[in-house]
């Protein structure tokens, strides 16, 4: 065996090794944590990559390499599914997203039992065609939500960590691909190696000693405070904040937690913690929302303004359209506004719909 054969296989092994150790980790909170399951569920099949991937392993074994392969082809939908459990704060799992996976293992399962090269080549391209359009997705939440991100680690290491790892699976894909159509030379494949075991090795140091914001319990109610690390002083700043909201500073078009702050002549970084720990959320966007969603509640059952159009109301509170509207305010009470005030309206009372 070459040199840098024998480099490659310890490179891969070793990144099995500590994505094992990665995945092991997150076991441990998976119990109570969404993002934690989705994590450790993309840390094995990121282990099953490594090992699959390698040449020599393949050619030395190939029934394990054939059980591993399903997670291994899978890892990008893993961690995508990881990235939007850490990232989407407001969003609960949807079905939806389940058809990338199935997508990509039936396209494999395909292409597995059928003898023709060509067809080989096709799936195999359609299938890391989709990963890279999931890591594209990952990187456009990453880039979209750094400013109304409230945990500040998280804030902090997500346009790094993620990011790499998004990248790392961008330049695997297309590897993948090249691999194809001509055959890569080794030092490619040392050097997504090198790649593989390096993003794990962050990942694993990284996740070792996270923080707990990291990793919140799914059943912990949004608005709950969490007030470590939080002065007394910024007691007074979170008074300051509910009386500024209580006079309707939401209904801001385009408010930010730079221009809030601003507006309350403090620091940003000082407003982002208050709102984060002594408010209990993590992103700024559900924090406004609570408020603009409970004052479209109250105006919405109201008989007065029954005639009031959906869209006058949304720009009211500050949306820039109605989609977005509408979204926050299904996410927020399961029904749409139009059915709310019909609802509402028919009851003759306030009472809240069932979720």
């Amino acid at each position: 065996m070459e040199p840098l054969s024998i480099l490659d296989l310890m490179m891969r092994g070793g990144a099995a090794g500590v994505s094992l150790i990665l995945a092991a980790s997150l076991v441990r909170r998976a119990a109570s944590s969404s993002i934690a399951r989705f994590g450790a569920m993309f840390a094995f099949g990121a282990a099953c990559y490594a090992v699959a991937s390698a040449p020599a392993v393949a050619e030395a074994l190939p029934r394990l390499v054939s059980v591993m392969k399903p997670f291994a082809i899978t890892a990008g939908v893993l961690f995508w599914w990881f990235a939007l459990a850490m990232f989407c704060d407001t969003k609960r799992w949807a079905w939806p997203r389940l058809i990338p996976f199935l997508v990509i293992f039936g396209a494999a399962a395909l292409a597995g039992l059928q003898p023709f090269q060509d067809w080989v080549r096709i799936t195999h391209v359609f299938t890391e065609s989709i990963t890279i359009l999931l890591m594209i997705h990952v990187i456009v939440i990453i880039s979209l939500g750094v400013e109304d991100d409230l945990v500040e680690p998280r804030r902090k290491f997500r346009t790094v960590w993620v990011g790499a790892i998004s990248g790392t699976v961008l330049v695997v894909c297309a590897a993948q691909i090249w691999a194809l159509f001509k055959p890569a030379p080794i030092s490619v494949q040392v050097l997504e190696a090198v790649l593989l075991l390096v993003m794990t090795s962050g990942a694993t140091v990284w996740s070792l000693s996270a923080q707990p914001d990291f990793f919140p319990e799914d059943d912990k109610p949004c608005g709950e405070p969490d007030r470590r690390g939080v002065q007394a002083a910024d007691r007074h700043l979170a008074a300051h904040l509910r009386d500024a909201m209580a006079r309707g500073v939401y209904q801001e078009p385009g408010l930010t937690v730079g221009a809030l702050a601003a507006r309350l002549n403090t620091p940003e970084h000082r407003l982002r913690a208050v709102i984060n720990q002594q408010l209990g959320y993590r992103n700024f966007a559900a924090f406004l929302n609570e408020h603009r969603i409970a004052e479209a509640r109250r105006r919405l059952e109201s008989p007065s303004e029954a005639r009031r159009q959906i869209l006058q109301l949304a720009l009211d509170l500050g949306y820039g359209s109605i989609a977005p509207f509408n979204r926050a305010f299904r996410d927020l009470t399961g029904v749409t506004p139009t059915q709310y005030r019909r609802n509402a309206l028919e009851r003759g009372d306030t009472a809240e719909p069932a979720e």
